[in-house]
């Protein structure tokens, strides 16, 4: 049975059947609603894919039978007088009718035209098949028969008329009969029937089991629905129309807006040459199994559209959820403290170079920061090439719980308008690859060139001056320290040079000793200020190079996967609106 939907939207999708399914053909929407089907297999309930996949298969049956028959099955509760009714109706007993109930076991076949419906009754498991090659719906037929070749010939059609069209009968179990055998047949038979009658009488027309089990669930099958109310001649006249109107209203309440409300009688034949007459033109116009197959289409997309609707999904992944999830990662990356070693890395290497001689060896004892994380020094991509492992702490309790909820963020901000079998599908698809995802953090880091261009071109520079600087004292102190050797053993020492230019006459070793320790400290403190400063280029360098790298594997194991369920609502959405036949189908 096809899945409910709301009456207001059944009701609607009743109105629009004329104009809807002029824009696909059936075979359209049918490939429409498989693609759909398909992109929703573990997105939508279980129940809504195989009640789908059930209907498709109806429908490529039905498809490959008889197009020249159609089948119209009389559905009713116990006592309705199907059974009379379909005898009336063909002018021969076709079903037993008795006073004892249920009298109706097997479904009973009344064939007009048997040629070519073997195979179709096969398909309905009809065993009790009944020829009529006379009586009131005969004629009725034959009438629609010559009527349309009549048409044709005013049309000036070229070449005679077609053959009449068939037709099968179906009298069918008791819907609310005891036995469950004989009402699943019931069941059963409302999905493969190419026209469905409807058939109460004034004592049941208002039962809401049989309403709300059987019509509803149909109300977007009224250009292939008729309602009987049988048994009339057992109302006073008077009230008959009251009678018939209120079961109209009842059934407009179920989402039926335009199938027929008849009142009819077996036992009198009121109202029954106009029914021979609808079923003659409907089996003649040969379109009634179309229309019932782009109504169970409809139905069908519909219930899954009701199930999972992909409409409230967004095209593409936001910007601002790419973003929050590459903050996450990147603190999982631990992105900042290996920008941080790639200043500190810059500024030992630079105090290495261009640091006060004396205290240098200080800096070259200690490990190169990025070299201690594995991370590449000098210029290197790391001692054991893509593969190595940085050796970077582990991310603490709070930093995996950042990662982990940033996760959860993006999936819950991409699809935070959709329904929730779509939530549910993003968040699986953003979860997807998590377990790749640490490893893969860490390639991102490990593969980055974070020593590019850390030697600065000022380097040689200072160390050259440093060197001079350091040479100048050295000498200074040399020389006042020979003077001093010269007279602890009397000798008599060269005259010492002196600077008289300043305030207070200097001599000159003493002046080269604080020229050179002066000039050496005021280049350890220039250097020292230029390197913290180019560090901090260093480390924003280092930072945008590893976030870029973390955005290539947050869009590899998170965004493309979940682009993936976007562009898949996308197209559900697409063939959904085709097969329904809201749009036409979107060939790619």
């Amino acid at each position: 049975m096809s899945p409910r939907t709301s009456r207001a939207s059944r009701a609607s999708r009743g109105a629009r059947t004329g104009s809807a399914d002029s824009l696909a053909s059936l075979a359209e929407r049918r490939d429409a609603l498989v693609r759909a089907r398909d992109d929703l297999e573990g997105i939508a309930p279980s129940d809504a894919l195989a009640a789908t996949g059930e209907m498709l298969e109806r429908l490529d049956a039905r498809t490959a039978l008889s197009a020249e028959h159609t089948v119209i099955g009389f559905f009713g509760a116990t006592g309705s007088g199907k059974s009379s009714l379909m005898n009336t109706l063909v002018g021969r007993e076709i079903s037993p009718a008795a006073v004892r109930r249920p009298t109706t076991r097997d479904p009973h076949a009344a064939v007009l035209d048997p040629a070519g419906a073997d195979a179709l009754l096969d398909w309905l498991e009809v065993a009790d098949r009944h020829e009529v090659h006379d009586g009131p719906l005969h004629d009725a037929l034959a009438r629609a028969a010559a009527e349309g070749a009549g048409h044709a010939g005013k049309a000036g059609r070229a070449g005679k008329p077609g053959p009449s069209a068939g037709m099968v009968l179906l009298d069918l179990p008791d819907l609310d009969s005891v036995q469950d055998a004989h009402r699943d047949i019931a069941e059963r038979m409302t999905g493969m029937v190419d026209v469905l009658v409807w058939v109460t009488d004034p004592q049941k027309y208002a039962d809401r089991v049989l309403h709300r089990d059987f019509v509803e669930p149909f109300a977007g099958h009224d250009a292939v629905t008729l309602v009987l109310l049988n048994q009339i001649d057992t109302v006073r006249e008077d009230e008959r129309e009251s009678v018939r109107t209120s079961l109209e209203q009842i059934v407009r309440r179920d989402g039926l807006e335009h199938a027929p409300v008849l009142a009819v009688s077996a036992e009198t034949g009121a109202g029954l040459a106009d029914v021979r007459s609808r079923f003659a033109a409907v089996a003649q116009a040969r379109e009634a199994i179309a229309v019932r197959r782009r109504a169970d289409l409809r139905e069908a997309a519909v219930g899954l559209r009701t199930a999972a609707d992909p409409s409230g999904l967004p095209g593409r992944v936001p910007s601002a959820a790419e973003r929050s999830l590459e903050d996450a990662l990147g603190a999982a990356a631990r992105i900042d403290p290996v920008a941080e070693a790639v200043g500190k890395a810059y500024r030992h290497r630079a105090d290495a170079r261009s640091g006060w001689p004396v205290v240098r060896w200080l800096r070259r004892v200690r490990p190169d920061p990025l070299a201690r994380l594995h991370l590449g020094a000098d210029g290197s991509r790391g001692a054991q090439g893509a593969e190595a492992r940085s050796s970077l702490p582990a991310p603490d309790a709070a930093t995996s719980a950042r990662a982990s909820e940033g996760l959860r963020g993006f999936a819950d901000t991409v699809s935070r308008d959709g329904s929730d079998p779509w939530r549910a599908a993003v968040r699986r698809s953003a979860r997807s690859r998590e377990d790749e995802l640490p490893d893969a953090l860490d390639q991102a880091v490990v593969g980055a060139d974070l020593s590019r261009r850390t030697r600065g071109w000022w380097w040689p520079v200072l160390d050259v001056l440093q060197w001079l600087a350091m040479a100048a004292w050295v000498v200074g102190l040399g020389w006042l320290v020979l003077n001093a050797i010269l007279g602890f053993f009397q000798v008599p020492a060269p005259p010492m040079p002196m600077i008289r230019e300043l305030w207070v006459p200097i001599p000159l070793p003493t002046a080269l000793i604080v020229l050179g320790v002066g000039a050496g400290i005021l280049l350890t403190v220039l250097g020292g200020a230029l390197a913290a400063l180019v560090s901090c280029l260093h480390a924003a360098r280092a930072r945008r190079l590893l976030r870029a790298r973390v955005r290539v594997v947050a869009a590899e194991l998170v965004v493309d996967p979940v682009q993936s369920t976007l562009a898949a609502a996308r197209r559900s959405a697409t063939d959904l609106a085709a097969a329904s036949g809201d749009a036409p189908p979107q060939r790619v």
